[in-house]
């Protein structure tokens, strides 16, 4: 009789994933066959414990709303719960390990991760974890909650408006200057500049209105030394980090002298005429005064004038 043996053999991968998998195992076989499947006898009893992941690592950002420009540092700091023994440390962008462009630093169970250098690319998902030396095995521990990073570039440069706009000025008329961010995702500083210089607000002539993406230097009544090129800057705030942006378009503002007024030169010509005329009248009046003066010598006291001869009256003799 021939007996056919089979070299063939089976196996079953049974996978482990959790603190509830632990415990005593075994394992068996079943035959198929007509009569019904036959189990074959229990293999010997292990015992397996299962340790459960490290707990996972808390993950915090400077900034804090992890909106920043292009260029600024970008700070992750990733801390372990008390108690963990031999660790190492790892920082994840879209789950996958970052490994190049970043500083690591070490204290106790925190790590730190700098990025010099913020770039476009650096824009995403970060999250980081660290895994525990165990019975010289390095067991990785539950991710960190998730910050979302956000890169701006950088600001370009604010606008500046000159009223009145073509930039020429009658002395002691008002002038107005408005600077104006470009954007609005950074709370804004303005300044601004004549011939290169900074104008320090609540000096000199002028006054400077802040709001919030714009700001106005007022001047009341200008002088002819306040004409030049004008300029603004701004700065943006980045979580208490002054980014400074490029400056606006210089802007030529000149201040001529004030032409003559019409109306105060025809009131001093009519008022000139007036006294003119005034004065003609009077010498009219006291020159015609004196040439029509009647001598009353021939009259006595008490005697009537009615009877005096005209004749003798105009022509002024005795």
């Amino acid at each position: 009789m021939e007996v056919r043996t089979s070299k063939r053999s089976y196996v079953h991968v049974y996978n482990i994933t959790g603190p509830r998998d632990g415990g005593t195992q075994t394992c068996c076989y079943i035959i198929k066959r007509p009569g019904g499947p036959l189990c074959s006898q229990e293999s010997k009893a292990i015992i397996i414990s299962v340790k459960d992941h490290p707990p996972q690592p808390t993950l915090t950002l400077k900034p804090s709303s992890g909106l920043t420009i292009e260029g600024q540092p970008l700070l992750f700091s990733c801390t372990a719960p008390e108690g963990i023994q031999e660790s190492r440390f790892y920082l994840y962008k879209e789950n996958l390990k970052v490994l190049e462009g970043i500083n690591i630093t070490r204290e106790a169970t925190t790590a730190q991760f700098l990025v010099v250098e913020a770039k476009q690319s650096h824009t995403g998902n970060f999250s980081c974890g660290y895994e525990e030396l165990t019975q010289d095995r390095w067991i990785p521990s539950y991710p960190s909650q998730a910050l979302e990073v956000l890169i701006e570039e950088p600001a370009p440069p604010p606008s500046l408006d000159v009223d009145p706009a073509v930039g020429v000025v009658d002395e002691d008329h008002p002038l107005q200057l408005t600077c104006r961010a470009s954007r609005d995702a950074f709370r804004p500083r303005f300044h601004f500049y004549r011939n290169g210089l900074e104008l320090p607000p609540g000096q000199g002539s002028f006054k400077i209105q802040e709001l919030r993406s714009s700001s106005h230097l007022l001047v009341s009544r200008t002088s002819r030394s306040f004409s030049g090129n004008f300029s603004c800057g701004m700065e943006e705030d980045v979580e208490g980090t002054w980014v400074v942006a490029p400056r606006s378009r210089a802007v030529g503002v000149t201040i001529r002298a004030a032409p003559p007024q019409l109306l105060p030169l025809v009131a001093g010509g009519l008022s000139g005429i007036i006294v003119l005329l005034l004065g003609f009248l009077l010498a009219a009046w006291l020159w015609r005064r004196r040439r029509g003066s009647v001598h009353w010598d021939d009259l006595q006291d008490k005697e009537d004038p009615s009877s005096y001869p005209m004749v003798r009256v105009t022509q002024g003799g005795p």
